[in-house]
Order: C-alpha cells, then sequence, then structure tokens
C-alpha cells in the first residue's frame, strides 16, 4: 500500500511538472509568434511606406543638378538636354487588386510599365523619403529614361510633398587631386495632376 502511495505521489509529481515545463513552453511559444507577427508587420508597414501617397498621375517638371564639391558643368549640361526631351513625360502610379503597386510611362514614344516598391529611409521627423525600387514588366526602367546621362544605380530616392514628387539620384564620391569630393545629387521633380 505504501509503495502505490508513493508511486501515485511520484507519479502526480511528474504529471504536474510536466504540465508546468508545457505551459511554459506554450507561452514562449506564443510571445516568439508575437514577436514575429509584430516585425512583418513593421516591415510590410516600411516597405510600403509612401507607395499609397505615390497614387495619381504626375507630369514631369524639371531636372536639377544639386550642387556639389565637384565641377559638374558637363553633368548640368547633359541634365538640361534630358529635361527638354522629357517635356510631356508622366508617369501613373496605382494600386493593383491584390497588394501590390504598379506603374506606367505615359506621352512617350517609349512605353513601359510594371511594380514598384518603397522602402523607408529616414525616421522621425525627417522629410518623407524612401528608397524606390522598380521592377519592370515591360520597357525600358524609369530611371534609364530620367538619369541615363550618369551611368548609376537604378535605386532612386523618392520624396513626395502635397502636389510634388521627387526622384532623387545621389552621385556619390569622386577622388580628384584635392581628395574625395562630394559629386552631389540630380532631382527628377514631377507635379500631381490627378
Amino acid at each position: 500500500m505504501k509503495i502505490s502511495i508513493l508511486f501515485s505521489i511520484l507519479i502526480l509529481t511528474f504529471v504536474g511538472c510536466t504540465s508546468v515545463e508545457y505551459q511554459w513552453m506554450q507561452n514562449e511559444r506564443d510571445t516568439r509568434r508575437e514577436v514575429y507577427e509584430d516585425a512583418r508587420r513593421k516591415e510590410a508597414r516600411e516597405r510600403n511606406f509612401l507607395s499609397g501617397d505615390m497614387i495619381g498621375e504626375w507630369e514631369f517638371l524639371d531636372i536639377i543638378v544639386e550642387e556639389s564639391d565637384a565641377s559638374e558643368d558637363l553633368l548640368k549640361a547633359k541634365a538640361a538636354l534630358t529635361a527638354s526631351k522629357l517635356k510631356g513625360f508622366r508617369l501613373r502610379f496605382w494600386k493593383g487588386s491584390d497588394t501590390s503597386y504598379y506603374y506606367r510611362i505615359e506621352n512617350l514614344i517609349s512605353k513601359s510599365y510594371g511594380k514598384y516598391v518603397t522602402r523607408r529611409v529616414y525616421w522621425g521627423d525627417a522629410p518623407q523619403t524612401a528608397r524606390l525600387y522598380l521592377y519592370p514588366i515591360y520597357g525600358l526602367h524609369i530611371s534609364d529614361l530620367i538619369f541615363n546621362f550618369t551611368k548609376r544605380s537604378k535605386i532612386m530616392e523618392i520624396s513626395v510633398k502635397d502636389a510634388r514628387l521627387d526622384l532623387i539620384l545621389d552621385l556619390g564620391m569622386v577622388l580628384s587631386p584635392d581628395g574625395w569630393l562630394r559629386r552631389g545629387r540630380i532631382r527628377c521633380s514631377f507635379q500631381r495632376i490627378e
């Protein structure tokens, strides 16, 4: 009898410990799942940062080579020539039936369309700026039309404020006899027309 009571107490203790350990594992699993879901939601918000603000039709305004440490007279001349060719250039951005965002080039001989994604660059009180990633489905890449005279990356920064959209290309640094010089940035501006 004493053995069966002792054995029963041992079994109850084991079952109790197993139950506590199971509950602890379940709580840890739930906490990890919640952290994962929060991170996924945050990443989705940042990935689509400004994507919705871009929806609509935008018409080309101008290309400006912003001031830099290096003389960029040739670059400014090429930018002016490209700007003259882009008169009437329009971009249309819209959201598809799924969660994807799409773009289309309008009013130019070279038609193009595809998907786009934006990812946040600045935090807090900084300007509403993001990196713009374009995935052409058909035709030319937008950066090839706008910034073809720079031979630079296809990843641009984008800024949207009120009825103005700016595509910005950072030209990085160049080594000169005087040391490293900042080459500045090229800003291509559009105004909202729809």
